[in-house]
């Protein structure tokens, strides 16, 4: 807001001065113009900077320049071009600064600024525009309008990055930044979809670390985190690029391995093993854990995500119950 102003102001300048000298007003009214263009986007600046909520202070701002305007106007005496032009601009403003409620507030604080001063000056009305004020003009409209519209599309693409963002921010687990349940359950949905139209194989790997609990009560819960974050960045490790390493939830995983054999998937799931036994967090061993492995082939029986989860979840509990630390594919 304060280079738009900077920029308005000036490019404002010119035309007013020229109407005023065509008018032939006291040299105060050219000082007092001179101060609003070149010293109130400085003031109006100082003043957002130090307000505690700078945006409500800014939106005063930007009421307050709308009520300048209005004085301008009325001392211009309405001459049509510059009146016109410095108005469009400034309700353009404080539509695209503040919605139409922002822009309702500076087109009352106009108007009834253009009122009084009008009445007060003598309600005269300049109605021809000479071609000094017209070239005066002429920068206001091209070069303001340009600068709007880049200040617009700027702020329209941070808006899409931000929300690209929080997008990701919204699929993504914030602890271990690897896919949460939401995001997983999609792609599951969407592999199912297409598996529907498509011959090939696709697998789910459902991966509990064995005896978990028993890690956070005996060496405690800032343990058990470092524990997953271990397991997380595992996954990013040893699965491709079009894998979907999931949080479920607590201390389960999920994996979804698009083109992907039970055979291969099982390979998947002995580098994951692998990585685990190699892994060391602590010279004595005595945090070294084990994972159990469910894997579960999409069959065409299945017709939602949740049937897909538990064909993977009952391989995982036939891995448990033959004794973890291994992989049951099925």
């Amino acid at each position: 807001m304060f280079l738009m102003r900077v920029l308005g102001t000036f490019l404002c300048f010119f035309p007013i001065l020229s109407v005023l000298n065509e008018q032939q007003r006291p040299p105060a009214f050219s000082l007092l113009l001179a101060v609003n263009a070149f010293i109130w986007p400085w003031l109006a600046f100082w003043r957002s900077r130090r307000a505690p909520v700078p945006l409500r202070l800014e939106h005063q701002n930007l009421v307050a320049d709308a009520a300048a305007g209005g004085f301008w106007i009325a001392t211009m005496q309405l001459n049509p071009l510059p009146s016109v032009v410095i108005a469009t601009i400034l309700l353009a403003d404080r539509l695209s600064a503040g919605s139409y409620r922002l822009m309702g507030k500076g087109a009352c604080a106009l108007l009834l600024t253009l009122f009084v001063t009008w009445v007060i000056q003598g309600m005269n009305v300049e109605w021809y525009v000479t071609q000094r004020t017209l070239l005066a003009t002429l920068p206001l409209i091209a070069l303001y309008l340009l600068a709007l519209s880049a200040l617009t599309d700027g702020i329209a693409t941070r808006l899409r990055l931000k929300s690209r963002e929080l997008e990701h921010i919204a699929m993504m687990d914030p602890f271990l930044d690897i896919a949460n349940r939401r995001l997983l359950e999609m792609k599951i949905n969407a592999e199912l979809h297409k598996l529907n139209g498509q011959c090939h194989a696709s697998t789910l790997m459902y991966i509990d670390i064995d005896n978990f609990k028993t890690v956070n009560d005996r060496f405690g819960h800032k343990v058990g985190d470092t524990l997953l974050i271990a397991m997380s960045d595992i996954l990013r490790i040893v699965t491709r690029q079009t894998d979907t390493p999931a949080r479920l939830g607590g201390d389960e995983f999920v994996v979804l391995l698009p083109d992907t054999t039970l055979d291969q998937a099982y390979d998947v799931g002995r580098r994951i093993m692998d990585a685990v036994t190699l892994l060391r967090l602590s010279p004595d061993r005595a945090l070294d854990f084990t994972l159990s492995i469910g894997i579960a082939s999409a069959v065409s029986s299945m017709t939602d995500v949740a049937d897909w989860l538990k064909a993977a979840d009952d391989a995982l509990y036939q891995a448990k119950r033959q004794g973890k630390n291994r992989i049951f594919a099925h």
